[in-house]
């Protein structure tokens, strides 16, 4: 083919391209039609309602981390306070034992 023959048939190409379709879409009829826009406004609702549904796990999952982490802070405090009376009472022993003649 020639370079002007060659340019003809892209140009005859990139036609066909677009007209097909727009061919093929007026093939749907208005009940097709209507029946792909209840499933599309269907599927929108499934989408908000799981968006909505994960949206509140996120939610309870966030409290419940909040939760968790208030109860470790707690038990480290508890941990401190605890270690605090060891060493007390460790003093305590060894003053002890130490006027016992020990």
């Amino acid at each position: 083919m020639n370079k002007k023959t060659n340019n003809h048939f892209i140009m005859l190409l990139n036609i066909s391209m677009m007209l097909i379709p727009l061919g093929l879409a007026g093939c749907a009829s208005e009940p097709d039609l209507s029946q792909m826009n209840a499933k599309i406004d269907a599927a929108r609702t499934m989408a908000r309602e799981a968006q909505d549904t994960a949206n509140e796990a996120l939610m309870k999952a966030n409290a419940l981390q909040n939760t968790q982490n208030e109860a470790i802070r707690r038990a480290d405090t508890a941990q401190q306070t605890a270690n605090a009376a060891q060493r007390t009472a460790n003093q305590a022993i060894r003053a002890a034992n130490a006027s016992n003649g020990g």
